[in-house]
């Protein structure tokens, strides 16, 4: 299991080599009405601001939160954002937004069922990506050390509890690498570890130079 995020040691690294979150985040805007103009938005899991920005360039709206659970604020700085929450999303407070979005971090939740149902009192809209059942494979298999990735059917039941309309779309990306070495350091890079000094062995013995990525993608509404 692996139980720690290594994102704050790894910012100022993780735009350049954060390849999928890249395009995860610009598919998910697709699941946003762009002609609509939303009054309030947060965005839950902001890291270092890939949604944000796009969602800056391409959707109309009056005021925008933030939140992540390390303080990512120096990343914003061209960013005109209302409030900037540093809390893990499972115990912030929620007010009432337009719509809630979030790219590439619900996987981290360690109840997802309980912060669904908190969303959904506060919002008639949400939008998110979450890697799914099958994620990084090759890891879990080699390592024997993975998050708890919930299939596409799990969320959706659950969605499906607290919002009236589910859409959902699953996407598999599988990164070629030049040696199973650069495949480790990639995830190193991106700040999704979970080895120790233990695993020295296993790391040496590691024979993939592929890394395979399950999204899923969901858009909800009341």
């Amino acid at each position: 299991m692996i139980k720690k995020m290594n994102f704050n040691k790894q910012f100022k690294n993780y735009d350049c080599n954060a390849i999928t979150q890249k395009k995860v985040a610009k598919k998910l805007l697709t699941f946003i009405d762009k002609s609509k103009k939303y009054d309030t938005i947060l965005e839950l899991g902001c890291g270092t601001g890939m949604l944000t920005k796009a969602l800056f360039e391409s959707v109309c709206f009056n005021y925008l939160d933030l939140n992540d659970i390390f303080n990512t604020q120096d990343f914003f700085s061209n960013i005109s954002y209302r409030d900037f929450f540093v809390e893990n999303m499972e115990t912030l407070k929620l007010k009432n937004y337009s719509l809630i979005i979030s790219s590439s971090a619900f996987q981290w939740v360690e109840n997802l069922e309980n912060l669904i149902y908190k969303i959904s009192k506060n919002t008639s809209q949400l939008v998110f990506s979450i890697y799914s059942e099958g994620n990084l494979i090759e890891i879990f298999e080699h390592f024997g050390i993975s998050l708890d990735y919930k299939s596409t059917e799990e969320i959706y039941q659950i969605l499906k509890k607290y919002y009236t309309f589910v859409e959902f779309q699953e996407e598999k990306f599988i990164l070629e690498f030049s040696s199973p070495l650069k495949a480790l350091k990639h995830l190193k890079k991106t700040g999704v570890t979970g080895f120790s000094t233990s695993n020295y062995s296993l790391t040496k013995s590691f024979k993939s130079t592929t890394l395979t990525y399950k999204v899923s993608y969901f858009s909800c509404k009341n």
